[in-house]
C-alpha cells in the first residue's frame, strides 16, 4: 500500500495520553487563549507541565512550552515538524507563502527574498524609513492627546509603499491599501472558515484579492527597472536554474512580509512608548544617546551607537512578543519533555511565556530592558527568540530593527512621551499585543 504524503493526512485527534483539557464545545480553549495567552499557558504549565493537551475550535492541539521545546521546533534537526501543516489553518489565506513551506520548498522560496534584505539593499531603504517617520510625527509634537495606533500604523504603511514597491502610500489608493491591510489582519482571529457577508474570513480573503491584484499590476515592470525597492529585488530575483519566480510567488509572498512588517512593528512601537511612558528614565537615557550622535537622521552604522534603543527593543518584545505563538505538526512519532507525541500532531510553542517563564527570569513581569545588558536572556538560546530560530528565521528582522530605531530616534529626541495619570489598558494579546484603546499619548517638547 502506498504510503500517503505527510501534506495529504489528516490531524491527528487522539491525544488522550497527553494531560490537559479540551475547554469548552465546538470552540474549545478559544476563549481563554485569546483572552490572554500568558495567563492560559501559565496555569497550563503549573497544572500539567510543559506539554499539555488543549483544542481551538475542532483542531485538538498539544502545548509544547518552555526554551527546550522551542528549540526542538524550531531548529527542526530531524525534520520532522511542519510549518506549512502548522499553519494550515490559515492556508486560504497565506497557502502560498514563505511561512507555509517546507524544508527544500521553504529553502527554495526563501531565496526570493536574499537580495532584498542584504545590508546593501537596506541601505537604499534608511532614507525614506527616516523621512516617513519625521513627517507623520512633526505634526504631533504639541498636539495635546492623540492614540499612538493608527499614527504607528500608518506611518509603517506608508514606509512599506515607498521602501517595499517604490509607490506613495497617501491619496486614495493609499487609504484604500490601508482598509485592505486591516481588513485582512483582522481575519485572522477566525475560528471557523465563514465565506459570508458580514464575516471577517469574507473581508479578509477579498482584501487579499485586492492587494495582490495591486501587486501584480507591478511585477512586470519591476522585472526590467533599476528601481531598489524590496518589490523590485524580487522580481528580478532568479532561483538556482536562472528562471524568475513566478508572478505567484511574488505575490503570495510580498502579501505576508507586508503584513509581517506593518503590524508587528507597528506594535513594537505602540508596546515600547506604553512601557517608556511609564519609565521615563529610559527615554532620557535613549535622548541622550540619540543627541550625542549629533544627526537630524540615522543610518545602519548608528545603531551601534545606541545601545540603549536595543535593549529597550528587546525587552519590549520579551514582554509583549509581537508574535505570541508558533505552531507546528509533526510529520513521524516523537518526544517532547519526555512526552510521546504521536505523527501528525498539531503543536505549539509560546514565545510569549517562554520571554518570562518562571525559573529563567529575574524578576520577569518588570520592564527591565537592562537585562539584556547583563545577559539574562543568553542562558539558553531560545529564551529569548521573538523572531523564531532556524531555518524559518524572520528574514526581516534587521529592517524592523531599523525601522523601529529611525522612529523612535525622531520621537525621543526633543520630546517626552506622556501618559495619562494611572494609566492602566486593557489588552489585546491576539494576533499581536496593543492596549485596547491603541494607546492615547501625548509629546511633551524637551530641552
Amino acid at each position: 500500500m502506498k504510503e500517503i504524503h505527510y501534506l495529504e493526512r489528516p490531524d491527528n485527534r487522539d491525544l488522550r495520553q497527553i494531560p490537559g483539557d479540551y475547554g469548552l464545545p465546538l470552540i474549545g480553549n478559544v476563549l481563554s487563549l485569546t483572552a490572554n495567552p500568558l495567563k492560559f499557558c501559565d496555569e497550563h504549565f503549573h497544572r500539567y507541565g510543559a506539554i499539555s493537551r488543549f483544542a481551538m475550535g475542532p483542531s485538538h492541539m498539544v502545548l509544547a512550552l518552555g526554551p527546550e521545546n522551542a528549540r526542538e521546533l524550531h531548529l527542526d534537526v530531524g525534520k520532522n515538524f511542519s510549518s506549512a501543516k502548522g499553519l494550515g489553518h490559515f492556508e486560504s489565506l497565506i497557502g502560498g507563502s514563505l511561512i507555509m513551506k517546507d524544508f527544500e520548498e521553504h529553502r527554495f522560496q526563501r531565496r526570493l527574498m536574499q537580495t532584498a534584505f542584504k545590508k546593501s539593499s537596506m541601505d537604499s531603504y534608511v532614507e525614506n524609513i527616516n523621512a516617513i517617520s519625521t513627517n507623520t510625527l512633526h505634526p504631533l509634537y504639541g498636539a495635546g492627546e492623540f492614540q499612538l495606533q493608527g499614527h504607528a500604523r500608518s506611518t509603517l504603511l506608508e514606509i512599506a509603499a515607498q521602501t517595499f514597491t517604490g509607490v506613495t502610500g497617501q491619496g486614495r489608493e493609499g487609504t484604500r491599501l490601508k482598509t485592505a491591510f486591516e481588513e485582512f489582519i483582522d481575519g485572522f482571529n477566525f475560528i471557523f472558515e465563514v465565506n459570508l457577508p458580514g464575516f471577517k474570513y469574507r473581508r479578509s480573503l477579498r482584501a487579499k484579492k485586492y492587494i495582490a491584484a495591486f501587486i501584480g499590476e507591478l511585477i512586470a515592470d519591476k522585472r526590467h527597472n533599476n528601481d531598489k525597492d524590496i518589490l523590485a529585488y524580487f522580481c528580478r530575483e532568479r532561483d538556482e536554474g536562472g528562471e524568475y519566480y513566478s508572478d505567484c510567488d511574488i505575490v503570495e509572498n510580498f502579501v505576508v512580509l507586508l503584513f509581517a512588517a506593518q503590524d508587528t512593528t507597528t506594535a513594537s512601537l505602540v508596546n515600547a512608548c506604553y512601557e517608556l511612558g511609564r519609565h521615563p528614565q529610559w527615554q532620557q537615557r535613549m535622548r541622550e544617546e540619540a543627541r550625542a550622535l549629533g544627526k537630524d537622521s540615522i543610518e545602519q552604522e548608528d545603531l551601534d551607537a545606541l545601545p540603549s534603543f536595543d535593549m529597550v527593543f528587546n525587552e519590549t518584545q520579551r514582554l509583549h512578543s509581537s508574535v505570541p505563538l508558533f505552531p507546528r505538526r509533526s510529520i513521524n512519532p516523537c518526544e517532547l519533555s519526555g512526552m510521546e507525541i504521536p505523527a501528525d500532531t498539531l503543536l505549539m510553542n509560546a514565545i510569549t511565556y517562554n520571554h518570562v517563564m518562571p525559573g529563567w527570569w529575574k524578576e520577569p513581569q518588570r520592564f527591565d530592558p537592562e537585562r539584556f545588558g547583563r545577559g539574562e536572556h543568553k542562558q539558553h538560546p531560545f529564551l529569548f527568540h521573538p523572531f523564531g530560530g532556524g531555518a524559518h528565521k524572520c528574514i526581516g528582522m534587521h529592517f524592523a530593527k531599523i525601522v523601529f530605531c529611525s522612529f523612535m530616534y525622531h520621537l525621543i529626541t526633543g520630546h517626552e512621551i506622556k501618559l495619562r495619570p494611572g494609566y492602566d489598558p486593557d489588552w489585546h494579546y491576539l494576533p499581536m499585543p496593543k492596549p485596547k484603546d491603541n494607546l492615547p499619548m501625548r509629546l511633551a517638547p524637551v530641552n
